[in-house]
């Protein structure tokens, strides 16, 4: 058969984001390419990016495979239907279809609940001789252990940002799956389970091997959740994979085990995402996230410069114990902390998470228009101010973080021990961009590198 696979932008008022850049290949595609492969070699697999590339609706194709996140899920519809109105058949997978399956399989004549690996051979099969079930989904979570390597042929590497030099963009790769906390904003764990699956660390090698690039991504969720597998694939990196650099996401309880700091620093680790999420805590009680110690944040920020990773905070604002006044003094403390590597976000109710079902029985859900659950706009009404006050002081907030005044305390403060022209040069460049990011009310994070339209 001849397959697409489509990885969707977003929306606004309808029409595709479009941007010059994307940040970070699809893994979710490049395994789906690898699992229909090994379903049967004679497929052909083509996989487009929506967020740069354009997609050819008139292409010939049997099957068409399209993954959506709740933010993207008013293109993945548009694409869907577009396709299915040509007499294409779609199959749908991802967070936002797990969690809304009924709403999805309105777009598609199949859908994936969960995670693939157990079932996509299934329905290769059924697709070939044209009777696809409606719902796919696996009684278990897949084992970890078959060394299943991403494929990343069928796919532009050229329309992802790189580092000048490399010769590949920074590439996606993950340890684990699954997270034993449950909080309140989060989907992993209604997607992913409440224990952690790990990767053999040799398949993990072995898949850095065939990739070949200098610099990845651990997507884990919390690259930390057992501290001897930890410590085991931080040690197995430094001794065995020629100097690569990554960067992950971790929880604060890496402060328990603070040797895993400097060990991953070791390893090549440049960069570490933490979701502090508030320095109330109340607000952390609230959303079940009680093990963050507001206490503890300066000593890790502290800690992981140390060990020459740059650490990146991640806060929420709009929780039940915010008022505008917490907003602003969150930055003050910021500010007086010298920590300048900070992702603002809107607490955001995604589907089949507690919060959202939360909010529903309160009534707080303004609407479900998906293409705002991008985590930068309010779609729930806050307790202690008005939705249009969390709106405005969200974005004046983050434009007072990167005003020209902040980001030249930042350049000028001691804020890494690596005080060297290449990094100063870059930090200022990534200061500047998200400056204009935010002046233009676009997400520093948003899906890919400098909008189009």
């Amino acid at each position: 058969m001849k397959i697409l696979l489509i990885y969707p932008t977003t929306t606004s008022n309808g029409r595709p984001n479009k941007y010059k850049q994307a940040y970070l290949p699809p893994l979710n595609m490049a395994i789906l390419n690898r699992l229909t492969h090994i379903a049967n070699p004679k497929h052909d697999v083509k996989i487009v990016n929506d967020v740069v590339e354009t997609i050819d609706f008139e292409t010939e194709c049997d099957l068409v495979g399209i993954t959506a996140l709740t933010a993207q899920a008013t293109r993945a519809y548009q694409i869907a239907d577009a396709f299915r109105d040509r007499g294409k058949r779609v199959v749908m997978g991802g967070i936002h279809p797990s969690m809304c399956p009924d709403e999805a399989l309105e777009h598609a004549d199949a859908i994936v609940i969960g995670e693939a690996e157990n079932i996509w051979a299934d329905l290769m099969n059924d697709a070939e001789n044209g009777k696809l079930n409606r719902i796919y989904k696996d009684h278990d979570y897949p084992d970890l252990s078959p060394l299943i390597i991403p494929r990343w042929d069928g796919i532009d590497l050229s329309i992802y940002r790189r580092s000048y030099g490399r010769r590949y963009p920074r590439m996606p790769i993950f340890t684990t799956r699954g997270c034993v906390h449950n909080c309140k904003y989060c989907s992993v764990t209604k997607h992913f389970g409440r224990k952690y699956r790990y990767k053999p660390i040799d398949n993990i090698l072995e898949e850095i091997k065939q990739t070949g690039a200098e610099s990845y991504f651990f997507v884990d969720d919390n690259i930390i959740c057992n501290a001897a597998y930890s410590e085991e694939l931080f040690e197995t990196l430094r001794r065995s994979t020629g100097g690569i650099r990554w960067l992950s996401q971790c929880s604060t309880f890496i402060l328990k085990k603070p040797h895993l700091i400097d060990l991953a620093g070791q390893s090549g680790c440049r960069s570490m995402i933490f979701g502090i999420e508030s320095i109330n805590k109340d607000n952390l009680k609230q959303i079940k996230k009680s093990f963050n110690n507001p206490e503890n944040f300066v000593e890790l920020h502290r800690l992981c410069l140390e060990a020459k990773i740059q650490p990146f905070f991640s806060i929420i604002f709009g929780l039940d114990n915010d008022l505008i006044s917490n907003m602003w003094d969150t930055l003050n403390y910021l500010k007086k902390n010298k920590i300048w590597n900070v992702f603002f976000w809107i607490l955001t109710p995604l589907p089949g998470t507690d919060l959202f079902d939360e909010m529903v029985r309160e009534g707080r859900l303004i609407h479900t228009d998906w293409s705002k659950y991008d985590l930068n706009h309010v779609v729930f009404h806050p307790l202690n101010f008005s939705n249009e006050d969390l709106y405005q002081n969200f974005w004046r907030l983050y434009e007072s973080f990167f005003s020209t005044a902040n980001i030249l305390r930042k350049l000028f403060s001691k804020h890494s021990p690596d005080r060297f022209l290449q990094y100063y040069i870059t930090f200022f460049m990534n200061q500047i961009y998200s400056r204009r990011q935010v002046k233009s009310r676009c997400h520093p994070l948003s899906m890919g590198l400098i909008k189009k339209t």
